[in-house]
């Protein structure tokens, strides 16, 4: 277990990347009963053809979301783990302090660019079959406070020697 170093930034990564494939996944969830609407009417000419067409539209409305949550999981977990496994001494809270500071600044306008972008008229109704993510967003620089005091205890408060493990 030696040589497992973690980087304070890992939060901003999370906050950054939940945020890209949520509007990733807004923009899909929009673009995908387009399509295959339009596809059902140009060649939906049998059956077959009209349900595979169908699945489409059933997967961008009901999976995706399941992939973002899966993605948010994952990433948190991952920091977690990193944040066991950086060795730290407590003289670096208030830099981590710092940190949350700036992640939670860089939260506040992606938050507000997600409640922008859902209340879009086109893509409302593709943000609304995505509830989780849009809460979750919405509420992104809370989530990011919340994270980082958990981030914070579990790197700050590891049995050892002044807070250093893995030496």
């Amino acid at each position: 277990m030696r040589n497992k170093k973690g980087d304070f930034t890992g939060l901003i990564y999370l906050v950054v990347s939940i945020f890209a494939f949520a509007v990733f996944l807004l923009i899909l969830g929009y673009i995908a009963p387009q399509i295959s609407n339009a596809m059902i009417e140009k060649i939906g000419v049998t059956a077959e053809i009209n349900n595979s067409l169908q699945t489409t539209t059933n997967i961008a409305e009901n999976t995706l979301t399941t992939l973002w949550l899966i993605l948010f999981g994952g990433l948190l977990l991952g920091l977690f783990v990193t944040s066991y496994f950086i060795p730290t001494h407590p003289i670096f809270v208030p830099v981590f302090g710092l940190l949350l500071i700036v992640a939670i600044m860089i939260a506040v306008p992606l938050s507000n660019a997600y409640e922008e972008l859902a209340g879009n008229a086109n893509l409302a109704t593709a943000a609304a079959q995505q509830g989780i993510i849009g809460f979750l967003l919405t509420n992104l620089p809370l989530m990011t406070l919340i994270i980082g005091l958990i981030t914070l205890v579990i790197t700050f408060a590891k049995p050892g020697d002044g807070g250093s493990t893995l030496a």
